[in-house]
Parts: C-alpha cells; sequence; structure tokens
C-alpha cells in the first residue's frame, strides 16, 4: 500500500513506503503526531493501528493539538471522527508541554506552509 506523506520524509534519511517503516523508526514515531496533525490521509492509514500504545499516544497529541490550534491548522476529519467515536481522548495541552513541543509544532507548520 502506498503512502502519501507530507512532513515525516523530511526528517528521514531513507525512503519511506509504508507504515511499518515508520513504526520501527523511533525519530519518524516520535514526530508521526505532526504528520497526523498536518496530513488527514495519514490518519485514515494509521487508524487501523490505534490499539498500539505508541500509536494511540500520537494519535492524542495530534487530536489535542488540533483542537487546540484548529483556526490555525487544515480540517481534519478523520481526527476528530475519531475523537466522536471516542476512539482518542484529548487533553489540555499544559504550559510545560507546550514549551516541549512548540518547536516541532511550528517546524511542522513552516513545512506545510501554514505560517
Amino acid at each position: 500500500m502506498e503512502i502519501n506523506l507530507k512532513y515525516l520524509p523530511s526528517l528521514s534519511q531513507n525512503e519511506i513506503r509504508s507504515i511499518e517503516d515508520i513504526l520501527t523508526d523511533e525519530r519518524l514515531l516520535k514526530h508521526l503526531w505532526i504528520e497526523l496533525l498536518l496530513n488527514p490521509d495519514i490518519v485514515n492509514t494509521i487508524s487501523s493501528y490505534v490499539s498500539r500504545p505508541d500509536i494511540q499516544k500520537s494519535l492524542q497529541d495530534a487530536l489535542s493539538w488540533y483542537l487546540a490550534f484548529r483556526w490555525l491548522l487544515p480540517e481534519n476529519k478523520p481526527l476528530e471522527e475519531l475523537y466522536e467515536k471516542r476512539e482518542v481522548m484529548p487533553y489540555k495541552i499544559k504550559l510545560r508541554v507546550y514549551r516541549e513541543r512548540k518547536r516541532d509544532f511550528i517546524k511542522g507548520l513552516i513545512y506545510a506552509g501554514l505560517c
């Protein structure tokens, strides 16, 4: 199955051919939430892995940031649907979390041409 990624290829020295390539690369997995935030198509693709704790965490991070910065981001219906079905629940982005992750978030926005 071919996947159309927007952000993660900029972080990888190797070609990403499948979801498994992401799941086996620690760096890509760490930044997966940004891809999920910016790319609704990949949310649909990866939602079948929602039972995996690392994917659940990435989806939760993406949903939390999406809800907090919805006005800045493109519409992401698949993420909203996961929330409506209660498959993924957001958290409130506290100042500590914002400080830790804002740089990655802003880099993703810049890469996507959103700021």
